[in-house]
């Protein structure tokens, strides 16, 4: 028996109906092309996007609004967008202040100048969905703000235990790696050290 008419994709006929009258793949091409024009706006699947996004919100330190709703894996806010997934400080920026400038990334400034948190999953600024913490930079400008890398160079030893010590530690393109975990790793591909 055929679908009805209205769940085929208008641009490929394909009977994998995705969203706004396409399959994924066509859906993922029109965004694209939405973006670059400047013309996508977010549809959320229930209610009204603003309406929905700020009732699931809550004043937090430093001026925050942190999201209540659903966390992903990472701590970041989520909702569902189109029938996907969008990470709510995202959704907030693109429905407040515009789009997002292709290739660009939202840093959490709020994160930034506050010294005592130490990041990682439980940071509670992965939440904050308000616009004036939001700043759109690139990647490399976002990993630069981000202290991993102060955190990372304080580490004794690697993920598995062994020391970063002279005799166990390589360094390439300004990172350490562990000698004895690269010679495990050749050994079990069969490669001899």
């Amino acid at each position: 028996m055929a679908l009805p008419e209205t769940r085929r994709c208008v641009e490929c006929r394909s009977t994998r109906f995705y969203a706004r009258g396409r399959c994924q793949t066509c859906y993922g091409r029109y965004r694209k092309q939405q973006k670059r024009k400047g013309e996508f706006t977010l549809l959320l699947i229930h209610g009204k996007p603003l309406e929905r996004l700020t009732s699931r919100t809550e004043p937090g330190p430093s001026g925050c609004v942190l999201f209540t709703g659903q966390l992903n894996n990472t701590g970041y806010g989520q909702i569902s967008v189109d029938g996907t997934l969008m990470l709510a400080h995202r959704a907030m920026y693109e429905l407040t202040v515009g789009p997002i400038p292709a290739g660009l990334f939202l840093d959490h400034t709020c994160h930034n100048r506050d010294d005592s948190c130490r990041g990682g999953n439980g940071c509670f600024h992965r939440r904050c969905v308000n616009v004036d913490h939001l700043e759109p930079v690139t990647a490399a400008e976002n990993s630069r703000r981000g202290r991993a890398w102060v955190f990372n160079g304080t580490k004794t030893h690697c993920p598995k235990g062994h020391p970063y010590d002279d005799e166990n530690t390589n360094v390439y393109d300004g990172r350490r790696y562990c000698r004895a975990c690269n010679r495990d790793l050749q050994r079990r591909r069969g490669v001899a050290s």
